[in-house]
């Protein structure tokens, strides 16, 4: 089993084997003091499962962590996996998974990582980095310029 694609969304769900991402892959979060807290956020995964590796069920886990130590932030999924009616022999499948968190709590700054294991394998690590400044709501894009006449 393979971790394919992690990102940190706004929000995201899965409905007929599809995600649906709102705001995502972001890294940074800037909080105006700590301890900060976001109010919803998903980590985004999608797992590749190996043939051979079907069909089996498997404990997903995802926990935050700072500095080696676990936060308050955790969930357990249990998820079986099959094999498609219509798929090759020996071809592996995607498995897309979002998974929310409400009212995230930060108590201070630094470089913060979802764990993301399966069973007793670490699969991957997904950073956020925290800081405290002040929170714009600039907007970004092309930027107008005046036209000669």
């Amino acid at each position: 089993m393979k971790l394919t694609t992690a990102m940190l969304a706004d929000g995201a769900h899965v409905a007929g084997g599809k995600l649906y991402i709102l705001g995502g892959q972001w890294d940074r979060l800037t909080v105006a003091a700590f301890p900060g807290q976001h109010p919803s956020m998903s980590v985004v995964l999608v797992l590749q499962i190996e043939y051979t590796e079907a069909p089996k069920s498997y404990t997903l886990t995802v926990e935050l962590m700072l500095d080696g130590k676990p936060e308050a932030a955790r969930a357990v999924v249990q998820f079986a996996i099959g094999h498609a009616p219509v798929q090759a022999r020996g071809a592996p499948q995607y498995a897309p998974i979002a998974i929310p968190f409400n009212n995230v709590t930060f108590g201070g700054p630094g470089r913060y990582e979802w764990v993301i294991g399966v069973d007793d394998t670490e699969l991957g690590r997904l950073p956020i980095e925290v800081v405290s400044g002040v929170i714009t709501n600039a907007q970004s894009g092309p930027s107008t310029l005046p036209r000669d006449e």
